[in-house]
C-alpha cells in the first residue's frame, strides 16, 4: 500500500479525470494534504514520490475554465475519508449527482460546520 501522500495525488488525479470526463468545466478541488495543494498551485516540482502524478494532474488542469484548488483541513474532510472506506471495502456506490446517498448526510452537514469553524 502506497503513502498517505500518493493516495493523495491519486485521489486528485482520478477526481480530476472523473470531471474531464463528465464534460465539466468548473471545479473545486479540496484536498487535506498541503504538499499536493502547493504542488499543483504553484507550479513546483512536488515530492518526487508523486511526481508524475502531480504532472498529470496539472495537464488536466488545461482542461477547465475554472478550477479552484484549496487546502482544507481533514477535520473538513469526512465525506472523502467516508467514501474512501467504502471503496476500499469495494463497495458498489450508486452516485446521484444531484442528491448524496444517504450515508454521506450526516458527514456534509458536519464538514460545512467544521470548515465554517476553520475559515
Amino acid at each position: 500500500m502506497g503513502s498517505a501522500l500518493h493516495g493523495e495525488a491519486e485521489a486528485c488525479r482520478a477526481g480530476l479525470t472523473w470531471a474531464i470526463s463528465q464534460g465539466w468545466k468548473e471545479v473545486e478541488l479540496e484536498s487535506d494534504s498541503s504538499t499536493v495543494v502547493a504542488a499543483l498551485t504553484h507550479h513546483g516540482g512536488g515530492s518526487s514520490e508523486v511526481s508524475r502524478i502531480l504532472d498529470d494532474c496539472k495537464g488536466y488542469l488545461q482542461d477547465f475554465d475554472f478550477i479552484r484548488i484549496r487546502h482544507i483541513f481533514s477535520e473538513a474532510n469526512s465525506v472523502a475519508d467516508r467514501l474512501a472506506h467504502f471503496a476500499r471495502l469495494d463497495h458498489s456506490i450508486g452516485l446521484i449527482l444531484d442528491k448524496a446517498p444517504g450515508f454521506l448526510q450526516d458527514v456534509f452537514y458536519e464538514d460545512n460546520c467544521t470548515m465554517s469553524m476553520n475559515a
